[in-house]
């Protein structure tokens, strides 16, 4: 089977913990397509993880640094320098910004990873890279993130896909179907 050649990125969107890292790398290897982690990438150009960011920078840096991005992305048409269309795999928080969610929206087919919060907290129990967990009372923060953000990814996806009870290889194939139908049906073509 030929892997299929998208005129724009995937992006997938949702709160920490719903597997848009795990699902992106599997999309990139079943679709051939590259994968641009954009907390990797914030990563690589500061020299520093997404925490130290956080606690030396604050939040408002690191949001900022998201949009610059994006931004950047847009330009380029979705694509890295010298890279065909790629795999977006976004923060969680990149939709707070109404900027960022017009971008994405219009950068590729947004999917929205839903997952029921007990599932949220059950994978992100063990993660120390989380800075909005650190310090908190995990299931109040997490509740209270899915109210807030809930509405914005709504707003940005073009498809939201409840994922809770899939294992990843599930999740990677309705990705994957739903991108090609998106696609093939000129609703992403190029803009």
């Amino acid at each position: 089977m030929t892997a299929p050649c998208y005129p724009r990125p995937i992006v997938l969107i949702g709160l920490m913990g719903c597997g848009k890292t795990t699902v992106g790398r599997e999309l990139s290897k079943m679709l051939a397509m590259p994968l641009l982690d954009m907390d990797a990438v914030i990563e690589e150009q500061l020299g520093k993880s997404i925490p130290d960011i956080f606690r030396e920078e604050g939040e408002g840096r690191f949001r900022a640094l998201e949009t610059a991005l994006l931004r950047y992305l847009a330009e380029q048409g979705g694509h890295r320098a010298g890279a065909g269309a790629p795999i977006i795999s976004t923060g969680g928080g990149v939709v707070l910004r109404a900027e960022n969610r017009d971008i994405l929206r219009r950068l590729g087919f947004c999917v929205w990873l839903n997952v029921e919060v007990p599932t949220l907290i059950a994978r992100t129990s063990r993660a120390a890279n989380r800075p909005l967990l650190a310090n908190t009372n995990r299931r109040a923060t997490l509740e209270r993130l899915c109210a807030e953000r809930s509405p914005l990814y709504a707003q940005t996806a073009h498809l939201r896909l409840d994922s809770t009870k899939m294992d990843v290889n599930a999740v990677v194939k309705a990705v994957a179907a739903a991108a090609r139908d998106f696609f093939a049906t000129g609703a992403g073509g190029a803009q």
